[in-house]
């Protein structure tokens, strides 16, 4: 079956504290790991979330749909990208983590308008790649918090 990705950006109904981004975590990576799925998450001072999810198509719209678009920790949830992928970006990371700013998601996200959704319907299949490339960047120069840094394999 050909990889698939899906990037979302969405906000923290609550300031997440490090403790519950610990526990996030390793709930992720476990069922990440179970289900052959790989990704980053990223998390910026303002409680503002974007992730990146890889694998089957099932599965990846599986956790999306059924159980992250559910989560009542966040809301306002953009789907930023959704399509076929080449190859995995993040091949050892069952979920990796970066803690980051609003001036960093707003650049890596800004030329999107996520304010409006049907803006972003003709743009998404010439967005993903593009957007996929300024994640692995971001997430390849910056320091991540060792506490919560998944080092890859």
């Amino acid at each position: 079956m050909p990889l698939h990705h899906l990037i979302y950006e969405s906000q923290a109904t609550q300031p997440f504290t490090e403790a519950e981004l610990a526990n996030l975590l390793q709930q992720a990576r476990e069922h990440n790991e179970a289900k052959g799925l790989s990704g980053i998450l990223l998390y910026a001072n303002d409680g503002r979330f974007v992730q990146v999810l890889e694998g089957e198509v099932d599965d990846v719209h599986e956790l999306y749909f059924m159980h992250i678009s559910r989560d009542k920790r966040h809301e306002h949830l953009t789907l930023l990208a959704d399509g076929r992928l080449p190859e995995r970006r993040f091949p050892d990371w069952r979920m990796g983590f970066r803690p980051t700013t609003a001036e960093a998601l707003t650049e890596l996200t800004g030329h999107v308008s996520t304010a409006n959704a049907t803006f972003l319907l003709p743009v998404l299949p010439n967005l993903s790649n593009a957007l996929l490339d300024k994640l692995l960047d971001y997430v390849q120069y910056t320091v991540a918090s060792p506490a919560l840094e998944e080092v890859p394999n």
